[in-house]
């Protein structure tokens, strides 16, 4: 390789560098918004503020703000996916979902996390606020629930015991619903103004000793 190839071969790398490095920082600045002002409240001009990038470099690196979403959204599902790639029993993970994505405690939460979970709105109908079945947001988010409720079965999988998953294969499943219909209702209420003053850390206790206590049966049934 000549000296002006390995120049031109730098040059190149820097410039991919520091593209990156601004992709990145609209992305971030594009998540503060979002957590804010929701989808509808965030523009590419607020994003190209926030950033402190001109509104150019976010048009190009992405060209709509649908565009810009789903590359969010992308970022935060691998985020999560690495944050749950290890074993993650019940309690934790209703912990995580209740305790720390309502705010109630802080060292189980990531901005990340609440965007995927303030994402679920988006994929209602039109009707009830959701972003309407031909919008690409909405559907880069369905495509990514399945993969992150096919993660959640095969966690909670791990942690119950083999011969109850042996008798009863579909109780991970059953779990894994229902301890998303508690984590998603308590973040809809926790970000709601119509609620009671709660406390959350509590409440997931309570929704971890319920689901444990339902595993506890079955193991029961399993050994009878």
């Amino acid at each position: 390789m000549t000296r002006s190839t390995q120049q031109g071969e730098g040059r190149k790398g820097t410039r991919q560098a520091r593209s990156d490095r601004s992709r990145e920082q609209i992305l971030l600045a594009a998540l503060d918004l979002a957590l804010e002002h929701g989808y509808q409240g965030t523009t590419m001009a607020a994003v190209s503020a926030s950033s402190g990038l001109p509104i150019g470099s976010v048009y190009w690196h992405f060209k709509s703000k649908e565009q810009l979403f789903v590359a969010l959204l992308e970022h935060c599902h691998k985020a999560w996916m690495e944050i749950h790639s290890g074993p993650e029993g019940l309690r934790r993970k209703l912990s995580r979902g209740i305790a720390g994505l309502s705010g109630a405690d802080p060292e189980h939460y990531t901005k990340e996390e609440a965007l995927l979970k303030a994402a679920a709105v988006w994929a209602l109908s039109r009707q009830l606020g959701g972003l309407g079945e031909d919008n690409e947001v909405r559907a880069a988010y369905l495509r990514m629930r399945v993969e992150m409720f096919k993660v959640d079965v095969e966690r909670i999988t791990e942690s119950v015991p083999a011969d109850v998953v042996e008798r009863f294969p579909d109780l991970p499943t059953k779990l894994t619903v229902l301890s998303l219909a508690l984590t998603d209702g308590f973040y809809v209420h926790a970000n709601s103004d119509v609620h009671l003053e709660l406390d959350f850390a509590e409440y997931a206790d309570m929704a971890a000793r319920a689901l444990e206590g339902l595993v506890d049966d079955y193991a029961r049934r399993a050994a009878g």
